[in-house]
């Protein structure tokens, strides 16, 4: 995690006391909210501190792809890239119509996706940098006025990720002498199909069922663990200059959903959700970081 330094450019004491208002009032409100974002033998340990590594990741984690795949990536990715490009990581106050064309695109960025089972690839592993994404704060990187980066680290070997956020921070990733952070940390698991809003006993597999026209269709055996995973929250800490000033812990059970929609060697799509029902999904649209 990067160290937060001095900086002569601080704000005053009353803006970063309104800042630190404004994160606590929404934990208060919603805690699971913040950065919103099944155990299995199949994990695997792939550090990926550096670029240079990613790119030996990404030959050893992603299947040979046809040239005309991979020609439609790169054409999907420019036009994304190009798109959001203006919309300060999707905080912009963007059109309907914006905001309809940048889902499109991410969308059928989504449907190229070169792996079946992303959630269990070792091209998850590492730092990630939210480039875009139609969440909230502080989940789009905003700590009351203040904007900065949002980052996601996870630890496969671990079972663990981290959400970080800076602001003010310089370097290739905006996180280096950062003057003000927070760092939710949480644990992983594989998505058992189980909505989080529901009880055990009712699973996708049941609403699916429930909903079809032919009662007989049954999805009891869908691999939701392929692509989600079940994240639990630990705590959420706040700091100024590298110094600790608040910290919440989750009430046990505060979990949120996370669908890998399309992972490759430098770009990974994920529909963070409270339920695990589609349509309470907040989308980020990330890029390898550089340093964890």
């Amino acid at each position: 995690m990067a160290r937060f330094a001095g900086s002569a450019a601080a704000p005053s004491a009353y803006l970063l006391t309104l800042s630190i208002i404004a994160v606590v009032a929404a934990l208060s409100i919603s805690p699971s909210a913040a950065f919103t974002s099944s155990s299995s033998c199949r994990r695997c340990v792939v550090k990926t501190n550096a670029r240079a590594s990613s790119i030996s990741v990404a030959t050893a984690a992603l299947p040979k792809l046809d040239q005309d795949t991979l020609s439609a990536i790169e054409n999907a990715k420019q036009q994304i890239n190009q798109a959001i490009s203006t919309t300060d990581k999707g905080r912009s106050n963007l059109s309907s119509t914006q905001r309809s064309q940048i889902a499109s695109q991410l969308a059928h960025l989504e449907s190229l996706c070169p792996l079946s089972e992303p959630a269990r690839n070792p091209l998850m592993e590492g730092p990630w940098i939210v480039l875009y994404t139609d969440a909230p704060p502080p989940s789009n990187g905003q700590l009351g006025p203040f904007k900065g980066v949002a980052k996601q680290v996870i630890d496969l070997q671990k079972g663990t990720y981290k959400n970080e956020l800076y602001v003010g921070g310089s370097g290739t990733d905006e996180d280096e002498n950062a003057w003000l952070g927070a760092v939710l940390e949480a644990t992983w698991k594989e998505w058992d199909g189980v909505y989080l809003d529901n009880d055990a006993s009712v699973t996708t597999a049941a609403a699916a069922a429930t909903s079809s026209s032919d009662s007989s269709n049954s999805n009891n055996n869908i691999d939701h663990g392929a692509t989600t995973w079940r994240v639990d929250f630990l705590s959420l800490t706040l700091s100024i200059f590298q110094l600790p000033i608040f910290t919440q812990k989750f009430k046990e059970g505060t979990a949120r959903t996370w669908k890998m929609t399309y992972l490759d060697g430098d770009t990974r799509i994920v529909r963070a959700g409270k339920t695990g029902r589609g349509e309470d999904d907040w989308i980020f649209y990330m890029r390898r970081g550089v340093s964890e």
